[in-house]
This record gives C-alpha cells, structure tokens and sequence, in this order.
C-alpha cells in the first residue's frame, strides 16, 4: 500500500520548524491531522520550538559558538564525504585565506550534494545558527 506523507513547516525561513505526518490511508491522515491540532500536540511542539529559540538567541548573546558533531548521521551512505574543517584564523585553504564577515573568520564547508554526485564548497558564517544577522554562504566555484 502507497504511504501518505504531508509535511507541514510553521514559515518559510530555514529555522522553521517541521512536522512530518505519515499515514496508510486518507481517513487515517485526517484523524492523526485532526488529533495533532485537538490533542495540544501542536501547542508543545512550538513551545519546546520557542525555548531552543530563547537558548540559542542567549548562547548568541553570551558568545557561545555551536559545536560541530564529530560523526555524520549520514555515515556509510551514498552521498557520504566527511565535512572538511574550518580554516584557523589567518590560514589558507585550498581556495585561499578565510574571509571574514562581521562575525569573525568564516569557516571553510563542503559537503555533499543530496540528489546528485559532487560536492558543493563555501564559506560559511561563523556566527551560530539561527542568529537574525547571519551572513549567507558564500559559494565557491
């Protein structure tokens, strides 16, 4: 049998939150729709949403960096290539020295791309994810 997905995202920003609602059948969507709204599902999701906003917008204040996670959630899959590390400060990469932005050095990124073979590079923002003035990536060619 054919699985129904809807996957609703709370706005259009890339720090949107999102549920994915999976279900057998039509009436089975619209009963766990219908229970996600009645039940107060919906209510927890956006404040336990609202509170790692708030910790985030703190950290940023503070001057708390994220963390980069050691290992890949992807790991051993198609797509797979290891994040490279980010340039220390005032070091050359292979595309040059790291430029900076308001925040600091900007890191060095690649990954790889989901739908097709390749990678794509950048330099990233080094200001934590989800702070409002975060500059954009800035692609590589």
């Amino acid at each position: 049998m054919t699985e129904i997905s809807v996957t609703m995202k709370a706005h259009g920003g890339h720090d949107a939150s999102w549920v994915v609602v999976k279900a057998e059948s039509l009436s089975e969507l619209t009963d766990i729709l219908d229970g996600y709204s009645k039940s107060g599902v919906s209510a927890l999701v956006g404040e336990a949403v609202t509170a790692l906003r708030a910790e985030e917008i703190l950290g940023a204040m503070l001057g708390a960096r994220p963390v980069e996670h050691p290992g890949s959630y992807d790991k051993g899959g198609a797509n797979y290539a290891p994040a490279a590390p980010s340039a220390p400060a005032g070091q050359a990469t292979p595309h040059g020295p790291a430029p900076s932005c308001p925040h600091g050095t900007k890191r060095f990124l690649e990954k790889p791309y989901r739908n097709k073979p390749g990678t794509w590079k950048a330099w990233g923002c080094p200001a934590p994810q989800g702070t409002p003035d975060a500059c954009g990536l800035e692609f590589i060619k």
